[in-house]
């Protein structure tokens, strides 16, 4: 089980965690997971975000009927000058890497560059520690510091 509150290892990155070597970039860190059984790809790691961000379009391609989204009334800033309203919010569960989580996600009508963000909430919640420099995340399960690493060409995929 993952529990931030109760795993006493420290997680640190070193030179050995650069997955593009020291070479400058400015990547943002995607991953691919799995969620209803189907392979989802760019999966963007945002701490910047308040909430999790599921586009319509990636709740079509999973075969989610729109009937299983409860109601929001949030309105996401961020898209467009007068902000976007959430259509509706979907918990799912996630697979990424050897991590099984959940996350609730608000489902919006956006072109996005992702099909979902995953921001504070879920980084919070499983005790995240993203590294956009190192394209990796890190997080403790039963003691234990594991790594994801970020998709290199996570446009290609």
């Amino acid at each position: 089980t993952i529990d931030p509150e109760d795993n006493d290892a420290a997680v640190t990155f070193t030179d050995e965690d650069l997955m593009l070597g020291s070479k400058p970039h400015n990547r943002p860190l995607f991953v691919t997971g799995y969620t209803r059984e189907k392979k989802v790809n760019r999966i963007l790691i945002d701490g910047g975000s308040a909430v999790n961000i599921l586009s319509l379009r990636t709740l079509k391609e999973l075969e989610v009927p729109t009937d299983e989204l409860s109601n929001s009334r949030l309105m996401i800033q961020g898209f467009n000058q007068g902000g976007q309203r959430a259509l509706g919010i979907i918990r799912l569960k996630l697979v990424i890497g050897e991590m099984t989580s959940n996350a609730l996600f608000h489902v919006i009508d956006a072109k996005t560059s992702y099909n979902m963000l995953l921001g504070r909430p879920w980084l919070h919640e499983y005790g995240v520690v993203p590294s956009t420099w190192h394209q990796c995340f890190k997080y403790c399960q039963d003691g234990v510091v594991r790594k994801v690493l970020g998709d290199d060409k996570p446009f290609t995929q």
